[in-house]
């Protein structure tokens, strides 16, 4: 295919709105998760999976926020305290559930998000088939 004749289109932008990026992350770590202070459960090199929905405004140029920008988010604020790590050390003093875990993660990318986009939905898995979630809608409550 000869790309040589294609010019710039003449309208950047289709139209005005917001588009809902997605992202996934995956990472393993170590965890203490208490049921009462003196029941728990340890987790060893435990597989987590993260989706990150980010509504972005549509730009000038037709796109919405570069994806790049929130995985350089994930890589300096979250992956960090989360990848290889023992979350119990590592993350504020809180129970590590998921249901804690995916709160805490909503705050950190949304403290990081630039102006005018937020994160819209969450979601946490601790297997494959269990998992939790957060939407802007939960969050505003």
């Amino acid at each position: 295919m000869d790309f040589k004749e294609i010019q710039p289109p003449k309208t950047m932008q289709y139209r005005q709105g917001h588009i809902v990026l997605k992202q996934q992350y995956n990472f393993t770590a170590d965890n203490r998760i208490y049921f009462t202070e003196t029941q728990h459960k340890d987790l060893h090199h435990h597989e987590y999976y993260l989706y990150v929905d980010v509504l972005s405004p549509i730009n000038a140029s037709g796109m919405g926020m570069d994806f790049n920008e929130i995985d350089a988010i994930y890589s300096q604020y979250v992956q960090p305290k989360l990848h290889q790590q023992l979350l119990n050390e590592t993350l504020p003093d809180f129970n590590t559930t998921a249901e804690n875990l995916a709160l805490w993660l909503w705050d950190t990318f949304e403290q990081h998000l630039p102006n005018d986009n937020h994160v819209y939905r969450l979601q946490l898995y601790e297997t494959p088939e269990h998992g939790v979630e957060l939407n802007a809608s939960l969050i505003s409550d």
